[in-house]
């Protein structure tokens, strides 16, 4: 069998080397001389090339965040010498403030509404946010999770917007942006409660349908609602196109979720050439109910705090929508989260099937398939054994993440290993088959024990029977 030597300046992958000679010393390293142990088969050969290139991706996208960093302190630098000259100018601040922008915007090629917005930004990380500068400019985090520190800290009081950078900064150089703006989006409503109630009503005000035109005869037509409004509403449409599939049935999931909205709007059956007769009762959805999970602290639903709720599938709700949710929406999955609260978290080995309620515990801890850089929802999603049944794994909350179909071939068909933190947060590191290794941190963090006093109470009980006994 053919064998090759490792390219220099990366490590070996772990493992067996199946075109070694068994006679072979193998007790050396991989990669050396034939006489100081086997040689590297053309699969071993592959993988190093590969992870070499993955790490020159990296790099480049090391040195793009880098030079990102030094475009913003270029930008930042261009506005503080264009309001430096206002002493000696003619122009008024506001007419050289509009001068900047749409230099800025002919030099980049860029709208002017663009431009402005790098103006803001840009002084932003350079004033505000130091620390974050200071990580995108060692490339540790990349440009655009720096832009969602920028937006969830505006308008917060200064010294909430230095607690969210210093508690969301660790989390931006391993989340992808999605991931990374719903993480901080709940930092910022912890930090600050009292600015969601405030924002939502603003927010309300401003709902809107709109139509973008598109090309080749086609349309964007998109809604601005309040958050349980819009997720309830695709929830229906999903799960009615879901309803829809069969082995007749031609369409995609996406496309039978526009000809579902498509026929509750017009409120009409699909006659058209090429689309099936069963599409036109998508204009009745009797019976069907959003499926929501909110979760309310027990205090906010007491009217106690202002904590907000959180919505899954979407992220931090205020209060009152959140006690609404839970008191008058039928079709709400409502949990109530209290230190001295309980959790069904293991069925151990007596059963492979999950419970209904821890079933609905793990989806509120995922949110998202858990698999680095897809963010399809929990909900859309199958739970996963980390260690497979099969092999002794556990029906335990310690061993079931949700994976969508995409990212559970990779784990059982394309060598990506996955292992779960055993403290209890859902945390969990993915190596790749190149030797890469990835974190993916839980959305919503569930207290999986009781509290420290109840276990006492317990512990003095138990000790009480004993010597009862």
């Amino acid at each position: 069998m053919e064998t090759f030597t490792a390219p220099p300046g990366r490590a070996v992958p772990a493992g067996p080397n199946p075109g070694a000679d068994p006679g072979m010393n193998p007790g050396a390293g991989p990669g050396v001389a034939p006489d100081q142990g086997p040689p590297l088969t053309p699969a071993a050969v592959h993988l190093e090339e590969l992870g070499a290139l993955i790490d020159e991706v990296t790099a480049i996208d090391k040195a793009m965040a880098v030079q990102a960093a030094a475009r913003v302190v270029a930008i930042d630098a261009a506005r503080v010498c264009s309001e430096r000259e206002l002493g000696g100018s003619a122009f008024s601040p506001a007419l050289t403030r509009r001068s900047l922008v749409a230099e800025l915007a002919c030099a980049l090629r860029i709208p002017e509404s663009t431009a402005s917005g790098l103006l803001e930004s840009s002084s932003s990380l350079v004033h505000d946010l130091p620390d974050t500068l200071a990580a995108l400019a060692a490339g540790r985090i990349g440009y655009r999770q720096a832009i969602i520190l920028v937006n969830e800290t505006a308008g917060l009081p200064e010294a909430a917007a230095r607690q969210l950078e210093q508690e969301a900064l660790p989390s931006a150089g391993r989340l992808t942006a999605s991931q990374f703006e719903r993480k901080t989006r709940k930092l910022r409503e912890r930090i600050d409660p009292e600015s969601i109630t405030a924002q939502h009503v603003r927010s309300v005000a401003d709902r809107a349908i709109r139509f973008d035109p598109a090309r080749d005869g086609m349309g964007w037509l998109s809604a601005y609602l309040p958050a349980s409004d819009a997720l309830g509403i695709y929830g229906q449409v999903t799960d009615r196109a879901i309803a829809l599939r069969g082995p007749d049935e031609p369409r995609t999931l996406t496309q039978l979720r526009a000809d579902v909205l498509r026929d509750l709007l017009l409120q009409a059956g699909c006659t058209e050439a090429g689309c099936t007769e069963t599409a036109g009762a998508a204009g009745s959805l009797s019976g069907l109910r959003p499926n929501l999970i909110v979760t309310v602290p027990m205090l906010t639903l007491l009217g106690v705090t202002e904590e907000p709720g959180n919505l899954d599938g979407y992220g931090p709700i205020d209060p009152d929508t959140a006690r609404a949710l839970a008191a008058k929406c039928p079709s709400a999955v409502r949990i109530l989260t209290h230190p001295e609260t309980g959790a069904v978290l293991s069925v151990g080995r007596d059963r492979y099937t999950i419970p209904a309620s821890l079933r609905t515990m793990l989806q509120v801890r995922d949110g998202t398939c858990r698999h680095p850089g897809c963010s399809r929802a929990a909900s859309r999603s199958d739970i996963d054994h980390g260690l497979d049944w099969a092999f002794g794994g556990r029906t335990d909350h310690n061993n079931l993440a949700h994976l969508c179909p995409a990212s559970h071939a990779l784990k059982h068909e394309a060598g990506w290993k996955v292992s779960q933190a055993a403290d209890g947060t859902g945390t969990l590191t993915w190596t790749t088959p190149t030797g890469h290794t990835y974190v993916t941190e839980s959305e919503t963090i569930i207290g999986t024990a009781i509290s420290a006093e109840l276990r006492q109470k317990a512990t003095r009980a138990d000790e009480g029977a004993s010597r009862e006994g």
